[in-house]
């Protein structure tokens, strides 16, 4: 009996292990150990953990471009320069944020991770922001805006396949 138990809590474990990357695999929010104080300065890095279509039959496209949105709420926003990449900041009339990288070399390859920092004024009201992002791969796309979900429903799956981004800003003291 003993031994059956650690037998299924040993497979229980091989079967996370083997599940683990694929959980990783999100367009995910590095903060660096710096709390988001509603109104401050700070940096958010969107970080890439892989390149375009893993899974899909498109193993091996290198992300080219990124795209970024912040909301409105957002006071200002600046993407940091990073090696072999150029980028641009716009604000739309509707004072929502777009801010894009584009590869000026091979970009970003399918097995490497990639950080993209935004120099940033968090929102000064506390709450949960989203920050929809758009990885681009030649013709291919992986859009990380799926709506998030705290259980799966009849109209959307859990977790999203595609989640979009969300930070927690805290109140100022």
């Amino acid at each position: 009996m003993r031994r059956s138990k650690l037998t299924a809590r040993l497979l229980v474990l091989g079967a996370l292990l083997v599940a683990a990357p694929s959980a990783a695999a999100h367009a995910t929010i590095e903060l660096k150990g710096k709390q988001p104080i509603a109104g401050k300065r700070g940096t958010l890095t969107i970080t890439i953990p892989h390149g375009c279509g893993v899974g899909q039959g498109g193993v091996g496209l290198a992300t080219d471009r990124l795209v970024v949105r912040l909301g409105s709420g957002w006071p200002s926003a600046k993407a940091i320069a990073i090696d072999g990449w150029t980028s641009t900041v716009a604000r739309a009339s509707s004072g929502r944020w777009t801010i894009t990288w584009v590869a000026s070399a091979g970009g970003l390859s399918n097995t490497s991770i990639g950080d993209f920092p935004i120099a940033v004024r968090w929102p000064r009201a506390a709450g949960i922001y989203k920050t929809p992002s758009f990885q681009h791969c030649g013709a291919s796309s992986m859009n990380w805006s799926d709506p998030f979900a705290t259980a799966a429903s009849a109209e959307q799956d859990y977790p999203p396949i595609y989640p979009v981004p969300r930070i927690q800003i805290l109140p100022a003291s």
